[in-house]
């Protein structure tokens, strides 16, 4: 049981590290679109939704909808975001923002940077590593979805 709760500890100072270092690689583009870490991290959102409302961005960061609200204002003056307009058929009191062309810009940009640091830190593994690697953290991606979903997180 020990060397499980060896792997646990070492998985939570792995996630800490990359969430560390994924912060500081992107600290000097967040620094030239002027935008704070929170407001980033909702962009990157829409990236894997094509559009979001304020309700959705709220419960994936976790925070008071004031905070959203505000970010999505600050977000939308910066031209990063905009509101989208719903045809007919979606429930017109929800109001979705996507991404604008610099919005788009801004998470390629930022892919960049982390795909350039990660060709780097798999420099020297076997493909046969790297696939490896991939399988178990997609198993692990997949049960951190089904735990989230069970527990309404």
């Amino acid at each position: 049981m020990q060397n499980i709760e060896q792997h646990i500890d070492f998985m939570g100072h792995f996630l800490e590290d990359i969430n560390s270092m994924v912060a500081k690689l992107l600290e000097d583009l967040r620094h030239e679109y002027n935008v704070s870490m929170e407001q980033s991290q909702a962009v990157l959102l829409l990236d894997n939704n094509k559009s979001l409302t304020l309700s959705e961005i709220t419960e994936k960061q976790g925070v008071n909808k004031a905070a959203i609200s505000r970010r999505v204002k600050k977000l939308i003056k910066l031209d990063l975001i905009q509101w989208e307009k719903q045809n007919a058929s979606v429930d017109q009191r929800l109001k979705y923002v996507k991404l604008t062309p610099k919005g788009r810009e801004y998470i390629e940009r930022s892919k960049k940077i982390v795909s350039e640091v990660a060709v780097y830190l798999v420099q020297d593994l076997s493909e046969k590593q790297i696939e490896e690697t991939a399988e178990n953290l997609s198993i692990i991606d997949q049960r951190i979805k089904e735990y989230v979903k069970e527990n309404q997180l």
